[in-house]
């Protein structure tokens, strides 16, 4: 007979397998592009940082946060054109006000497939404010046909350079 006993060792969940599932697949696309991707070792609502490179190879001016989300068990919209995910007001507080352009990555781990939204912008098309939530959480839609490919990040980048014609030069001095 076989008894219930207590591990001895740290086990691997499928939390951690699907996180890592969605890691690399976010990892593929973005080197694919030719441009790195750097884990943010300390998780305050960024998971990683892009960083691109122009056509001759040197390194562009701004970086891109990632926060991605893994499930096995996404949630769609009745009509099936929405991912519906939720998302701490916290985190919204970080990511409303940040400088630089800041994603969400949904992994269905099931369909190994991810969608996208670009968060301050979805925030600004719905005229939120974290200050304006009630309760601690909200539930944003991502449209089905956001899904994550090379191109993807291509358009990432031209988001990046067009925020940065925005800000423009900073004199530090």
């Amino acid at each position: 007979m076989a008894r219930n006993r207590i591990s001895a060792r740290k086990r691997r969940t499928r939390a951690h397998v699907i996180a890592d599932l969605s890691l690399h697949y976010l990892a593929y696309r973005v080197v694919g592009c030719g441009f790195t991707i750097e884990i943010v070792r300390s998780d305050y609502g960024y998971d990683v940082s892009i960083f691109t490179f122009d056509k001759n190879g040197e390194i562009e001016n701004l970086n891109m946060y990632v926060q991605l989300k893994a499930t096995d068990k996404i949630k769609i919209s009745k009509d099936n054109k929405r991912v519906l995910f939720s998302l701490s007001k916290r985190d919204i507080r970080s990511w409303q006000d940040e400088p630089v352009p800041v994603y969400l990555v949904v992994f269905d781990a099931k369909k190994k497939r991810a969608y996208w939204l670009y968060l301050q912008r979805y925030l600004k098309s719905k005229n939120l404010r974290a200050n304006q939530i009630v309760g601690q959480s909200i539930t944003v839609e991502i449209s089905t046909k956001q899904v994550l490919r090379k191109k993807t990040i291509k358009a990432w980048r031209r988001d990046k350079a067009a925020v940065l014609k925005k800000i423009g030069a900073v004199d530090h001095g």
